[in-house]
């Protein structure tokens, strides 16, 4: 076996062969064959040849060295050459991964060579390992496999050793069998000479690039100082043209070039010659002309513009040839750039906007990757200023970001090129890629702007004697209370300064909600800034400079950028001469759209008007900016930022107009309000009401409501308290003692609204009225010839009708019902009825001999109800109003009044049917007393009959709760528990070859291949431990499906053995399908015997069998009668 390893390895010959490589087989063949220090040394000396023999012989003291790591040192110090930047780029560049080569080969790969390029002298500075650890992760996901790199993208690691594990994961997933490539010594061999063959074309093909970018392209090399004849001959034989290519002449006597044919030809002619020095002269065409002029850079307020007649390079000297005449000025512009160059050569801030940057070296980007380029820096411009690189339009559909650099000792810089196109991208050297221009924060912002950068610093005491100095006593409306209660209700209020704010300075920050905006994936997006209107610019401006003052937002340097939307505030009706405000919100449509959704059901409005409607005094106090005054983590910050026409910030606190930013201010008002909300306390958002019958009870609520703003540091806005009034706007309603009624603004915007001439008009009034629907006595006969206008295919025909519709609930609305809050501490009743087309019911409460409606139901029969006789539709009645009233009746005692007398007593009924049974047994679970009344006492009588045909029972939906036993970390841990599959599971991990299990790559879930029912594709499905069996079953049958339909739901997801044995005897002895099942009536018919009159006139023939075998081989027989 030694023999054969030995044999294998290449001897090293010295001269340009890579040592490393052969050092690194003959350390891997030693540790093969434990050899010893001798033999080691022996062996190393007889595979050494040529020139590495040589060096061994010459040097005597070599021969003295009995240790074989110095011995290795000294040939290493002799031939093994450390490469140079180039060579380290190109490295860098071409990797790729190869077909039989592994993730951690390609990972030790990328690290070893983007340690060579970008550390190379293993420096320990904080900035350059991090750019080292960004440019591992980014060339190692560029240079996986397509199929992998795409899912690894998808996942998107934040570091290198993450990337680097997620890609092996998916690498097995994808791979047939799942095992690991075992490699024989042939095939090691193989990989080991293919990579020698591979390192060797790199080198060679480094020596020719070398050779290449050291002939000097530019202008200057055409007027080099004259030569003797000797040496001119001598050169004019051996280097060619520049630009035709041919020998025995030079550049500048060029028979293209001296006729300007060259440069005036065409363009796409000229583009597609190899590697040739075309930019000779600034703007070779129109085109390049036009995409140049009037780019800028803004920073701050001081533009850096891109002039027209900038040169391409700068000389010592101009160029002596042939030019026409639309090129002079062009050349007096070099000129006179010549002319302002100071005595060292710097170039004066005075002339320099903005000069071209070229590429060092030509360079091939692949389609989908990046590239690390070299862009080459005038060597006149001052090396004490940092310098803003603005990058080029370009046709070819390669990107390249601005950037700030400082270039290197020799006049270069580094940045990346992006080929986001399908096609390769080829680069020439010396191609202009963009213009630089110097920068100096000082020389861009006077000291009065840049004050404005200054974040807030201030403590929370600093902040609190803020806040207790900015407030006043006028700063309350309280002018409708007498003066004790207006005294009283002042001093509440100042005494708790702490949670009043009147400026952003002020405003108070919270970190109980920490908000999270995870996107789907890290791809930066950009938009363009929206222009702000002439009326709002001015408050634009204040506002941005007041949010940068207060700390709210910040200036950034985010890749992520976001336009802003000044939208105008409501004005008082009453105050004409107020100038208008505005709210700034950020448009993050496209932000929302990659992000994942972090959803709170808030409250119902409805539940919200009626606990808190009925009482005598009210407050209402509404939050400072209330977003404003939750913080953002760091990492989210960059993610939110915004563009304006003052610059690019990004926010602080948390945003409006962002996906998730209402439910993380409910959570935030939730956690804040918990233990205190109730009949006293309620809100929606940052509208917090307070409702009290007396001034003491509403001082004591207030009271508990300031200390839990203050501990969770949230302050009010003063300006728009509402204060100890009797009758308070909240939500569109009215509310007072007497109950909720619609407001006076939504009244009159109802009975102002113009009559509807399309169907749009008509859904946007429709709209608005169902807001209030629950107010209106019929509401659904009244506008059910506006709703019929709605309906599909219908023509739009403005009728008697329609006219009388409209104008009556305008009428309704304009007296502005009122409905009653429920009061427990009065009895109830249920009103019902029904007719042939519908059902009804009223909830009612008695007062003072008076019946006060609490709120309206009715909807319309199906096809079979209408088919009920009376008695049953009437007991229908009762069962739909009394579900549709269950949270007010379940646990009351009340009256059911009905005109249907045989109903008063129902219990007593025979035979009843299996669905009359149900509502039966549903209703034995309330406490009522059935009373019968005349059909013309009967208040419901009329509603029953007229109702609206779309209505819905909104109550019969049923809504499907995930069960947290289903969770996929729930399943997987039941897996590993399960003796059966926890066996699969490590069976899977040693072996990964098997048909049908597998392990999911991102879960860690047991899965199972199954054909689809169809046979065309094959369906992935988390197999069930015995443990969650009957959870699986019960959650899919929760709406009592059949035995298929349950079944269908399990196995669109699940599986496990026997399962539709489980499901079926789970659904046969499910108790509530067996109580709502109807059982099938069985009719039996009647026998009837036949008689026959004549004989022969009935045959029967039957089959009798099988029986013994006949001795003439016969097992049935025929029977005849």
């Amino acid at each position: 076996m030694a023999q054969s390893l030995i044999s294998s390895l290449t001897p090293f010959k010295g001269g340009n062969e890579n040592f490393d490589f052969f050092i690194k087989q003959f350390i891997e063949i030693a540790k093969l064959e434990k050899w010893g220090e001798a033999k080691k040394i022996l062996v190393l000396k007889l595979n050494l040849k040529d020139e590495a023999l040589k060096f061994l012989v010459s040097n005597p003291k070599l021969e003295e060295i009995n240790h074989f790591d110095s011995l290795v040192k000294k040939l290493e110090e002799k031939f093994c050459k450390k490469p140079n930047f180039e060579e380290a780029q190109r490295q860098f560049n071409n990797l790729k991964q190869k077909v039989s080569q592994s993730i951690s080969d390609l990972a030790e790969q990328v690290s070893s060579t983007t340690d060579k390029f970008s550390n190379p002298n293993n420096s320990e500075e904080e900035n350059i390992i991090n750019l080292t650890e960004k440019l591992k992760l980014s060339k190692f996901i560029e240079a996986l496999r397509p199929d992998i790199r795409v899912e690894v993208k998808k996942l998107g690691p934040k570091n290198f050793k993450s990337a680097v594990a997620i890609a092996k994961n998916i690498d097995n997933a994808l791979s047939d069998d799942g095992a690991e490539i075992n490699v024989t010594d042939s095939g090691i061999n193989q990989i080991l000479s293919q990579q020698l063959s591979t390192n060797k074309q790199i080198l060679e093909l480094s020596e020719k690039v070398n050779a290449i970018s050291s002939q000097n392209l530019c202008v200057n090399s055409l007027t080099e100082a004259p030569a003797t004849n000797s040496n001119n001959d001598q050169n004019n034989q051996q280097s060619p043209c520049q630009i035709c290519g041919k020998l025995n002449h030079k550049a500048n006597n060029c028979f293209h070039y001296t006729r300007g044919n060259y440069y005036r030809g065409n363009v796409r002619a000229n583009y597609n010659r190899t590697f040739r020095a075309n930019n000779f002269h600034p703007y070779r065409s129109r085109a390049n002309q036009r995409s140049n002029y009037g780019r800028g850079f803004r920073v701050g307020n001081q533009k850096f513009d891109f002039e027209e007649n900038s040169p391409t390079n700068v000389c010592s000297e101009t160029i002596d040839c042939d030019i026409s005449e639309s090129d002079k000025n062009k050349k007096e512009s070099f000129e006179q750039i010549n002319n302002n160059f100071g005595e060292k050569g710097n170039v004066s801030e005075e002339t320099f906007h903005a000069l071209n940057v070229k590429i060092a070296n030509n360079i091939t980007v692949q389609p989908f990757s990046t590239e690390i380029i070299n862009l080459k820096v005038p060597k006149n411009i001052a090396k004490n200023k940092d310098l803003i690189f603005i990058p080029k339009k370009n046709k070819l559909g390669y990107l390249i970001n601005e950037s700030l650099n400082v270039p290197t000792n020799a006049n270069l810089f580094h940045t990346i090129i992006e080929n986001n196109t399908n096609k390769v991208i080829h680069v020439r050297k010396n191609t202009i890629m963009g213009k630089l221009s110097t920068f100096d924060v000082n020389d861009i912002m006077s000291p009065s702007e840049s004050e404005i950068y200054q974040i807030n610093n201030l403590n929370l005491n600093e902040i609190h004697k803020m806040r207790r100095d900015e407030l006043l006593k006028s700063d309350f409306k309280l002018d409708h209370l007498n003066d004790k209660d207006k005294k009283d209700m002042q001093d509440l209020l100042l005494k708790n300064y702490k949670v009043f704010s009147k400026s952003y300075k002020t405003l108070g920050e919270t970190s109980a909600v920490i908000p999270e905006f995870s996107l789907l994936h890290n791809f930066p997006l950009q938009t363009k800034p929206y222009s702000i209107p002439l009326m709002a610019k001015k408050y634009a401006q204040q506002e941005i400079n007041n949010l940068l003052e207060a700390g709210i937002i910040e200036p950034s340097s985010s890749s992520y950028c976001f336009p802003v939307i000044f939208i105008k505030k409501k004005q008082n009706p009453n105050d004409n001469n107020s100038e208008p405000k505005f709210r700034m919100v950020v448009d993050y449509r496209l932000l929302n759209s990659i992000t994942e959704t972090f959803k709170i059901c808030l409250p119902k409005i409805s539940e919200i008007i009626k606990n808190i409607a009925g009482r005598k005094i009210y407050c209402v106090l509404d939050l400072k900016s209330a977003f404003f005054q939750i913080k953002l983590r760091d990492e989210d910050k960059r993610k939110l930022a915004f563009c304006t026409e003052m610059g690019n910030f990004q926010p602080t606190r948390l945003p409006f107009g962002s996906k998730n930013s209402t439910s993380y201010f409910h959570t935030l008002i939730s956690k804040c309000l918990n233990g205190i909300t109730g009949k006293n306390v309620q809100f929606f958002l940052d509208d917090i009401i307070i409702a009290a019958d007396s001034l003491c009870e509403l001082k004591v609520t207030l009271q508990a409501v300031f200390d839990r703003l203050t501990k969770f540091n949230l302050t009010l806005d003063p300006a728009k308290l509402q204060l100890c009034k009797p009758e308070i706007t909240y939500l569109g309603f009215d509310l007072n003692a007497n109950g909720f009624s619609p407001s006076e603004q939504n009244v009159n915007k109802v009975t102002n609204f113009p009559r509807p001439k399309n169907l749009k008009q008509v859904q946007m009034f429709l709209g608005m009225l169902n807001y209030f629907r629950g107010l209106i006595y019929d509401y659904a006969g009244i506008v059910e010839p506006l709703v019929k206008l709605t309906k599909k295919n219908t023509p739009f025909v403005w009728s008697v009708e329609c006219e009388n519709a409209f104008n009556t609930v305008q009428e309704i609305i304009l007296k502005k019902p009122t409905l009653k809050n429920f009061d427990p501490n009065l009895p109830i009743s249920l009103i019902t009825d029904a007719s042939k087309i519908a059902i009804c019911g009223i909830l009612l409460q008695k007062k003072d001999n008076v019946f006060y409606p609490l709120e309206f139901f009715s909807r319309k029969l199906t096809p079979a109800e209408c088919k009920y006789p009376s008695i049953r539709r009437e007991l229908l009645a009762i069962y739909a109003s009394v579900k549709h009233f269950h949270d007010q009746l379940l646990g009351e005692k009340f009256e059911l009044l009905t005109d249907a007398k045989p109903l008063t007593e129902y219990q007593s009924l025979d035979k009843k049917p299996e669905i009359v049974a149900r509502w039966l047994l549903y209703l034995g679970t309330f406490s009522f007393t059935p009373t019968h009344i005349p059909g013309s006492l009967n208040p419901a009588d009329f509603l029953s009959r007229v109702v609206e045909e779309n209505s819905l029972n909104v109550n019969n939906i049923t809504l499907f709760q995930p069960n947290d036993k289903l969770s996929m970390q729930n399943i997987s841990i039941e897996q590993k528990q399960d003796a059966i599959l926890s066996k699969i599971m490590n069976d899977l991990s040693v072996n990964k070859q098997c048909k049908q299990y597998f392990l999911d790559v991102n879960s860690g879930l047991l899965m199972i291949k199954n054909a689809h029912k169809n046979k065309k594709k094959i369906v992935n499905r988390i197999v069930i431990p015995k443990s969650l069996i009957k959870v699986c079953i019960e959650t899919a049958h929760a709406p009592h499906f059949g035995v298929r339909k349950t079944f269908e739901f399990i196995r669109h997801k699940y599986q496990w053995k026997g399962m539709y044995l489980d499901t079926k005897n789970f659904c046969e002895h499910c108790e509530k399908c067996l109580e709502n099942k109807p059982k099938a009536k069985l009719t039996q018919t009647q026998m009837i015997p036949k008689r026959n009159l004549a004989p022969g006139q009935c045959i029967a023939i039957d089959v009798v069998g099988k029986l013994p075998r006949s001795t003439d081989n016969k097992k049935f027989y025929l029977n005849y009668n």
